[in-house]
């Protein structure tokens, strides 16, 4: 005969697959509910396509424009892309908070997966349950690590043609200072030298004009105690003009 203890043990067993199984079929249903919301457009050059659900595997599928947003930015720094993605969806006003807890209940692993529209190239980046717990715990990316991920997103976009003869050629972090760098033609840059401050008080008006996303995003460069500077260079002659706001300017202009 069973002893107490042992009896008990096989009780403890057939609970933990009870809500094994009651966790894995209410994932499945949530996948389900999250597909019905698919395809949902979430920037210029992403989308997230569908998730699927395999045992103990969830994994999302996003499309990503490939003209505007380099597949192999993302490879490079999966790390980065990792604690942007536990910070977006385990935040407490997240709109994936309720996903993440029934993942969570499920002890399921979270893949993401970014496909290019038109070259098929693929990356992934899997996100473990203890990472996931971390993050819904209170675990956050430090405001320097916030600001290389703007910077990053920013990068995998470049170049960028904004105007015949002015092409934006990266974003970065310069000591204390985060530079917007552009190249621009002969005749762009003799007018920026001599309307710098026209050309100043016209950035400033945009920045303010911005949507409430890309505010957000450029929060990021004060927060982490960072002035933010754009500099023009024509490649023809190899001189340069900038202008830069300061950190209290970003806080206002940004408010």
């Amino acid at each position: 005969m069973k002893t107490i203890k042992q009896k008990f043990a096989v009780m403890a067993t057939l609970m933990a697959m009870l809500l094994c199984g009651c966790a894995q079929n209410q994932l499945r249903k949530s996948v389900d509910e999250f597909n019905k919301k698919c395809p949902v457009q979430i920037a210029m050059f992403a989308r997230i396509m569908e998730a699927t659900f395999d045992n103990d595997h969830v994994a999302i599928r996003y499309e990503l424009d490939d003209r505007l947003m380099k597949i192999e930015a993302m490879r490079e720094n999966a790390d980065l892309v990792k604690q942007q993605l536990l910070d977006a969806y385990c935040q407490p006003k997240s709109d994936m908070k309720e996903f993440v807890d029934v993942i969570l209940a499920a002890d399921a692993t979270l893949e993401f997966i970014y496909e290019g529209r038109l070259s098929g190239e693929k990356t992934s980046v899997t996100i473990t349950p203890e990472e996931l717990r971390k993050a819904k715990d209170g675990e956050r990316m430090s405001a320097d690590d916030q600001l290389a991920f703007t910077i990053l997103m920013c990068n995998a976009q470049c170049p960028i043609t904004l105007a015949d003869g002015m092409v934006m050629t990266s974003m970065q972090q310069e000591g204390e200072s985060v530079y917007y760098l552009y190249d621009v033609s002969p005749e762009i840059f003799a007018n920026l030298q001599e309307n710098l401050d026209n050309a100043k008080a016209a950035t400033r008006s945009s920045l303010e004009r911005l949507g409430e996303v890309e505010k957000m995003d450029l929060r990021k460069v004060p927060a982490a105690n960072k002035s933010l500077g754009y500099r023009y260079t024509c490649p023809d002659t190899g001189e340069s003009v900038e202008f830069s706001f300061t950190q209290s300017q970003l806080n206002d202009i940004l408010k």
